[in-house]
């Protein structure tokens, strides 16, 4: 067994979503039960196409709670991963004792000769895949182990299935909607009900106020990390590499110490664009380890499909939220924010002018070039 901690500020953090996805490898079955499910949870993990090559070959069953976080756009987004892939099996379940919420944390996965299971505090929610200090344990089970295991999930879907329901289903309805009012409450009372809380007692639907059914957006947000003034932001010109300019090289330095790419070490990096309108593209997962080639790239999903411009220099802003994680927005010649951040570069003196500019600045000093730049809004996986 190996027990981590994954902490976003620290560069060598593990992600719980990696650890996931690096167990649906070589998996056949699967199975895992969480507290809380949001929208932004699945489609880091869900719909991340690791997990669909897993759902491909094989089934996962899947039993989530909705006492508190889980939210209707959640589900939604549930259902239609659950359409797409028929082989995952996908149940909420409401305790029938009063006193009771469902609170568990985990996931297996049987590669036929053995398999995985994995055990922590962290939700299926982007907070507790990602953004939120948790802890996580991987033990790695031999094919008696996962029989034992398998057996006592079996007898536990058996002996709970009484309690479990469709997503659709009426009662479940009903629980997202006491949650809708309950963070409605809760925000009328000046509190803060957008991170992820424990909820020891579950408050019976009377003893709330009788509210009518929230709205979409008054759930929970999955709230990419703020941007504050000492944020580290990469600007980078993109060069010129034929048709697939898109995997954007950089210099060693950059691809090791702003991105934090390994030559020992398996790392993912993920990069969110953000739109013109401010809204989050899908995220991008890539190899965070040098080749042998020596080329140090990424590819960049903005780009593709563009062609490389005749004059001037595309160029990308990356802000480094968390470990090896960026929001990042890609900028053409001529584009809104191209003119003020490419004079912001040359505010900079380089040592080969000639060469691809990449300067690192603190967020404050980019906003303060280009400070109605989407980046700077709230942004949401």
């Amino acid at each position: 067994m190996s027990l981590h901690i994954q902490d976003p500020a620290n560069s060598d953090s593990e992600y719980l979503v990696d650890a996931l996805l690096d167990a649906c490898n070589g998996a056949t079955v699967g199975g895992g039960a969480f507290a809380f499910l949001s929208s932004g949870g699945v489609r880091l993990f869900l719909k991340d196409t690791l997990f669909k090559g897993f759902m491909d070959r094989g089934s996962f069953d899947l039993v989530v709670g909705v006492d508190a976080i889980t939210d209707s756009n959640a589900v939604t987004e549930l259902m239609a991963v659950k359409e797409q892939h028929p082989s995952l099996a996908a149940k909420v379940l409401i305790p029938n004792h009063p006193r009771s919420i469902f609170h568990p944390k985990f996931a297996w996965f049987d590669r036929g000769d053995g398999g995985v299971l994995l055990t922590g505090s962290g939700n299926l929610t982007a907070g507790g895949l990602r953004w939120n200090v948790e802890a996580f344990a991987v033990s790695e089970l031999s094919a008696e182990e996962m029989a034992v295991l398998r057996a006592q999930w079996d007898a536990f879907l058996h002996r709970t299935a009484g309690c479990q329901f469709d997503p659709s289903d009426p009662r479940v309805v009903a629980r997202l909607e006491r949650n809708a009012a309950r963070r409605k409450v809760l925000r009328k009372a000046g509190l803060d009900s957008t991170t992820e809380v424990e909820e020891e007692v579950d408050e019976a639907p009377s003893e709330l106020p009788q509210l009518p059914g929230a709205a979409a957006d008054e759930a929970p947000a999955d709230e990419v990390p703020a941007i504050g003034d000492m944020t580290p932001i990469l600007i980078a010109e993109i060069p010129e590499g034929g048709s697939r300019w898109e995997q954007a090289n950089f210099s060693k330095d950059t691809f090791f110490n702003f991105f934090g790419a390994s030559t020992a070490v398996q790392r993912r990096a993920y990069f969110f664009h953000v739109r013109d309108d401010g809204t989050l593209g899908e995220q991008e997962v890539r190899p965070a380890v040098a080749v042998k080639s020596h080329n140090y790239r990424f590819e960049l999903r903005a780009a593709k499909g563009l062609d490389y411009p005749a004059e001037g220099r595309p160029i990308g802003v990356f802000a480094r939220v968390a470990a090896r994680t960026f929001v990042y927005m890609f900028l053409m010649p001529n584009v809104p924010g191209y003119r003020e951040i490419a004079q912001l570069l040359s505010t900079r003196e380089v040592a080969k002018p000639a060469r691809m500019r990449r300067i690192e600045f603190d967020a404050a000093i980019v906003r303060a070039a280009w400070p109605d730049a989407p980046i700077w809004q709230r942004l949401t996986v």
